[in-house]
């Protein structure tokens, strides 16, 4: 099915002392009106505001806690479309042996632009001019993964887990990132026990639902499709990390679509734009 072609598309790299605070109640508004609905398993692990199949909602305040740390080297990058924020992503940097580590700790994407690569995109708009070691997402949306494989990567026909086995437990330990670092190591890859084709995962007490990702998922083991992280057991996240390397050439037949269409949106005008407890707007409860 051919998706309608999308208007020019904005990318924007913003740093951490200029994200505004519009900005937050922006990206919140759109991750509680477009990311996921709660599991069946949510209410009893985390309370009663996680209610199965009502949607997760995110205040700006707990954004701003959970993917902007305080004193950390953090990014925001943004994607509008006709002036409407279509997307975004929040990334936070640090160093690990050496080598400055990328990870991802929000990326959302309103659910009229999906499926026109503005993740891939997004993400790819984040790495530009930088000389990241490694990259990292924990997320349990395939949609998500398969976007940082071909912004970070080779695609997910040639994913190498080589990293994740040798350097997660590192790499996370030394992350301000707080759910990043707390979060527990799942699967074959790291030789816990007790779970049928569980490989590399990390458990994140994120109760959110899994039907919706996992149709998506078995439509790209549909394509043929090698899928080597596993199934997603509920709580958990799937773990995803690249070494530094080259972009694949369908990550650069992306970027260069997107340099065109930001070049066709200034052609015309368009503007670049340069969980807290008790909130009614939050289900992340501290």
């Amino acid at each position: 099915m051919t998706s309608t072609p999308l208007p020019p598309v904005v990318f924007e790299n913003v740093a951490a002392d200029d994200i505004s605070e519009a900005m937050l109640v922006e990206a919140a508004n759109l991750f509680s009106n477009s990311y996921g609905v709660w599991g069946p398993n949510a209410e009893k692990n985390i309370g009663p505001f996680a209610k199965q199949g009502r949607r997760v909602r995110m205040s700006p305040a707990r954004l701003r806690q959970q993917s902007l740390p305080a004193n950390a080297n953090n990014f925001h990058t943004r994607a509008t479309c006709g002036g409407e924020l279509a997307g975004y992503v929040f990334a936070t940097r640090w160093n690990y042996a050496g080598r400055e580590i990328c990870w991802i700790t929000q990326l959302c994407i309103d659910p009229k632009y999906r499926r026109h690569r503005l993740a891939t995109g997004l993400l790819l708009k984040l790495r530009e001019g930088k000389d990241d070691g490694g990259f990292g997402i924990l997320s349990s949306h395939p949609a998500a993964v398969l976007a940082a494989l071909r912004a970070f990567g080779r695609g997910i026909e040639e994913v190498d887990l080589k990293m994740a086995r040798e350097h997660a437990r590192a790499i996370m330990d030394c992350s301000p990132v707080g759910y990043v670092k707390e979060a527990v190591l799942r699967g074959s890859l790291f030789k816990t026990h007790g779970e049928d084709n569980v490989v590399c995962c990390a458990y994140t007490n994120f109760w959110v639902d899994h039907t919706e990702p996992l149709e998506v998922l078995q439509a790209v083991k549909a394509r043929g499709i090698d899928w080597p992280f596993g199934d997603l057991p509920d709580g958990c996240e799937f773990l995803v990390m690249v070494k530094g390397g080259q972009v694949n050439q369908e990550g650069e037949r992306i970027r260069k679509q997107l340099l065109s269409s930001e070049s066709e949106s200034r052609h015309q005008n368009v503007a670049v734009l340069s969980k807290v407890e008790g909130d009614p707007n939050d289900d992340f409860k501290g």
